[in-house]
């Protein structure tokens, strides 16, 4: 209880000082005048980009999943999108989690054969920071030290990820024993279940040996995610007035999306105003008042859609969201066999 309240404390001051740090950039009449000439049609029409780059995200983790159980469409977007609620609301990415005690409770899925599938599959979502260094000699940028750091921490991350999956996988014997001398720092009556769990996790990470096919399939789908949300973000550049190229969006929007692996404040508040204005703006040379213009918007319209996919999908699959977010499905499932 009380690391959840220390998480909630940093991540809204977290926010809070991205959020200071933005409202003192913005010129607001500036930022006002910008929405006189807004075409809301537009962006709401275009903003179904959005939801279906989840969508196809939704079915590349289905594709991860299929050896340890197969879902429907509708399912894995269901439990897709009750995730992308979770880690919203919750400033740690609790929504992984979440998806594999969903799955647990809904098809009696071991919660360590489904999260291998979610850590391949956060992986895959770092894999467009390799479109961003091969796009930086293209596009016209300013990148500060703010923004250096930026990319080579995610693809620090990318590599790390990485690294454990190829050993994991390569050296799966020597993994676990790594793991097994790990675990010695728990009690007891913990370590046997432990370790089977973590057993069963090392074998998990194998999911994607020999499946070519999928392979390709995983990346095309997550190369489709990035350029439907570009599509969505050029739109409402477009619908303020601006007359910035889609490559700047593409660079801009990806490079914005990879820090999303990053801690965030709750709902993304204060950082998603402040990254945009200094990957949009400082780096990329959009206006700052027509980037804020432009955040403010997209950052309500889309937390709309979040909150009416992730509150349908909570309702389609019949679970409890406090109860869920609480972890108390989780310690249940805990009690039971993995």
């Amino acid at each position: 209880m009380k690391k959840n309240n220390l998480n909630w404390i940093v991540g809204i001051t977290l926010g809070a000082i991205f959020l200071i740090v933005w409202i003192r950039i913005v010129n607001w009449q500036e930022f006002l005048n910008y929405f006189r000439k807004f075409d809301l049609k537009m962006v709401i029409l275009f903003s179904l980009f959005y939801i279906f780059a989840y969508l196809l995200r939704s079915l590349r983790w289905r594709i991860i999943l299929k050896p340890i159980y197969k879902m429907q469409i509708l399912e894995a977007f269901s439990i897709f999108m009750s995730g992308m609620l979770i880690n919203y609301l919750v400033p740690i990415r609790a929504g992984e989690i979440a998806k594999s005690v969903i799955l647990k409770t809904k098809a009696d899925v071991k919660l360590a054969e489904s999260l291998p599938s979610i850590f391949i599959d956060k992986l895959t979502d770092l894999f467009p920071i390799v479109l961003i260094m091969t796009l930086i000699p293209l596009v016209s940028i300013n990148l500060n030290i703010t923004l250096y750091i930026v990319i080579s921490l995610l693809f620090l991350i990318f590599l790390i990820f990485l690294g454990f999956l190829f050993f994991a996988v390569n050296h799966k014997n020597t993994a676990t024993d790594i793991l097994h001398f790990i675990v010695k720092i728990f009690p007891n009556k913990f370590r046997n279940k432990l370790e089977t769990f973590l057993e069963t996790f090392v074998d998990g990470m194998s999911i994607m040996r020999g499946r070519l096919f999928d392979n390709v399939m995983v990346y095309i789908l997550t190369t489709l995610a990035v350029l439907s949300e570009a599509i969505y973000i050029f739109a409402v550049f477009r619908a303020f007035g601006s007359e910035v190229t889609f490559i700047k969006i593409l660079f801009g929007y990806t490079l914005m999306n990879l820090t999303y692996i990053l801690p965030t404040p709750p709902a993304q508040i204060g950082s998603n105003q402040f990254m945009w204005v200094l990957i949009f703006s400082f780096a990329l040379g959009v206006n700052e008042n027509l980037t804020s213009a432009a955040v403010a918007f997209s950052h309500l319209l889309t937390s709309i859609w979040i909150f009416l996919t992730g509150g349908l999908s909570f309702f389609l699959l019949k679970i409890n969201f406090n109860r869920l977010l609480a972890n108390k499905i989780e310690k249940d499932q805990y009690e039971k066999k993995y």
